[in-house]
Parts: C-alpha cells; structure tokens; sequence
C-alpha cells in the first residue's frame, strides 16, 4: 500500500508535467492508466489487511466506516477540485494554472497516506511454508517464469476455495448482478438523463450527487443495523430494489422522482459492497484474502468493460425502454431466486439438526 501510495505520488506529478512538455493529451492516458492500476493493487492490499486491524466482530462496522469515508470523500473531491481548480489564485500567486495546482494536491495527499501507512502497526500472521512447485530461479527468463508459476498456483488455490466455501462462492456470484445493473446505468441512464429526458450535464450531476447521498446513508445504516440481518439476504433485497428501479426507469418522467430513485438506488448500492467485503473477510482465509479481493476486483472491473460494451450493442438494436425492463427483471429475478435457494438451504439444515 505504501509503494502503490509514492507510486501514485508521482504520477499525479507527473500528469501536469507529461501534458505541458508534450501538449498532447495521449501521453497522459498512459500515466493515468498505471495509476489507476496501482489503485487497484492498493485497494486489493487495503481490503485484505481490515480483518489485521479490527476484531472480527467489528469487521461489518469497519467495512461500513470505509465505505461511508470513501464514498463521502468522492463526492467532497468532486466539490472541491472544482473549486480549486476554478480559484483564481493559483495564476495570480504563484503563476499556475488551477488544474496543474489540483494535482499538486493530489499528488501530496497520496504522499501523506503513504507516511501515514507506513507507521501504521499492523499484526500480520506469518506464512507458513509450503512446497514451491518450481525450481530456483537461475537467470531472468527462469526468475519470470517462476513469477508467473507461482502466481497461477496461488490464483488457482484461490479459484478452488472460491468453489469449496459457499459463502464466498456467493460473494463472487453476486458480481453477475453488479455488472448487470452497472452496465445498464453507465450506458444508459447517464445518456438518457442528460440528452432524452434534456436536463444536460448539470442534471446527472445532480442526480449523481443524491445518488452520493445515498450511499453515505446506506453505508451509515448498514453499519448501524447490518449486524442485526443476514448479510446474504440484505444484499439480495438491494438487489431486488436496484432490478425494480430499472425496470420502472422508462416511466419516470418528473425530476424530484428521479431524485427519489436515485436516493434509494444509492442507499441499496451500499449495503451490497460492504456485504461482499465483509462475507469475503469472515470465510476467507488469511493468506488467501488478498488473491480473493484481487479476483474479485479484477473481475468486476474487467467484466464491467465487457458489459458496458454488450448493453452498448443491444441499445443500437433494441429500444432503451425494453433494456431497462429486460435487465432489470433479470436482476430482480435472479435475485428472488438466489433468496429461495438461501432459505431452501436454512430448511434442510434445520432439519437435519432436528434429526
């Protein structure tokens, strides 16, 4: 965390720096790229590590405090780059302009987090040995192969523990729904609002940022209340909730409904990381979390893509309206199904007790 944290310390510098000596903007793609790879490598390591700082009991309420931090400091970074990058001090003071002065900024807060890791005590289990599956490494083309052996073995022995424990083999199922839902709302509810329905780029913002309001309070309430429900099915009643929003979408016409839908749609996104993070941390084990949460979030983000460019395709074929139904009775459904398998699987246990 800490090296991905320098690391991001200079590719912030480095954005200004790249576009003022090249004037092109092609360049900078490839620094934000690497950047926003070393964040997913951080938010891998951070994830794994939550179970090393807390009790066990209190991992729900620090996988909420995260969210709820995370999500607020998104929507507060939105509020203030603007800010700072419209202020007019930067050229009058100091002869910069306010975005190169926003990354500035940025590069010096991944700074402070890296100090700040990098004192940080944390507990970490040792190891333990195990029979390496490859020989020494002799040369660099054998050390890379090495690398690359071990890496497959390790994402494999991930793969197989995904499978055996039932409890993450939901977890990771449930990224089928978060694609499902997410592509839909990335491809067509931004386009929708902002040209079909013409309330242009400040209404999505707007509208994004009641959705942001909402995901505060869904993690505040989660972390408040979650203890009190089965993680599993609080996630599928979100889900229920998301695929209904959906399917309703085509039909909303009226901004302050959209503002509703927008608040509980949020509300119910929060609920579904923090219950996937928190499932992932309680039934995986220690040496094992970190490949988990990278499967995880490689997965969805890979996928994501994926989707974006499915539902991108249907929507030149197929009218939004059907799209938004279709895919919303899909999630809505799957979800229902996945809650009757749960409660199948409650029942038989039960009775085997009794017996």
């Amino acid at each position: 965390m800490v090296i991905c944290d320098l690391l991001r310390t200079l590719c912030a510098l480095l954005i200004p720096v790249v576009f003022l000596t090249t004037a092109n903007i092609y360049p900078v793609f490839t620094v934000v790229f690497f950047m926003f790879l070393l964040g997913l490598f951080f938010n891998t390591a951070r994830s794994a590590i939550i179970p090393n700082l807390v009790t066990k009991s209190r991992i729900l309420t620090a996988n909420s405090v995260i969210n709820f931090v995370g999500r607020g400091a998104t929507f507060l970074g939105m509020f203030l780059g603007g800010l700072i990058v419209d202020w007019k001090f930067w050229q009058q003071a100091i002869g910069i302009a306010g975005w190169t002065a926003a990354f500035i900024i940025d590069a010096i807060t991944f700074a402070v987090s890296a100090v700040m890791l990098s004192i940080m005590k944390v507990k970490i289990a040792e190891r333990p040995k195990t029979v390496e599956h490859h020989l020494e490494p002799r040369g660099l083309f054998l050390m890379l192969r090495n690398g690359l052996l071990k890496m497959w073995y390790e994402l494999k022995y991930a793969v197989t523990m995904i499978f055996e424990e039932k409890n993450l083999a939901f977890a990771m199922a449930t990224i089928l729904l978060i694609i499902m839902a997410g592509s839909v709302i990335y491809v067509l509810v931004i386009p929708t609002i902002q040209q079909e329905m013409a309330w242009g780029t400040r209404g999505v913002g707007v509208l994004a940022g009641i959705g942001a309001i909402g995901l505060l309070f869904g993690a505040y309430l989660t972390g408040s209340w979650g203890h009190h429900f089965d993680l599993k099915i609080l996630m599928l009643i979100c889900f229920i909730l998301i695929g209904g929003a959906l399917i309703i979408f085509p039909f909303l016409n009226h901004f302050l409904v959209f503002a509703i839908v927008c608040l509980g749609c949020g509300a119910a996104i929060s609920p579904v990381f923090i219950g996937q993070d928190t499932i992932i941390h309680h039934y995986a084990d220690e040496f094992i979390r970190g490949r988990i949460f990278s499967l995880r979030d490689w997965a969805l983000n890979g996928t994501m893509a994926l989707g974006a460019l499915i539902v991108g395709f249907l929507s030149t074929v197929t009218e939004k309206m059907y799209l938004f139904i279709i895919f919303g009775i899909f999630v809505a459904s799957l979800a229902i199904v996945g809650w009757f398998i749960l409660a199948r699987g409650k029942n038989a246990t039960v009775s085997q007790n009794s017996i």
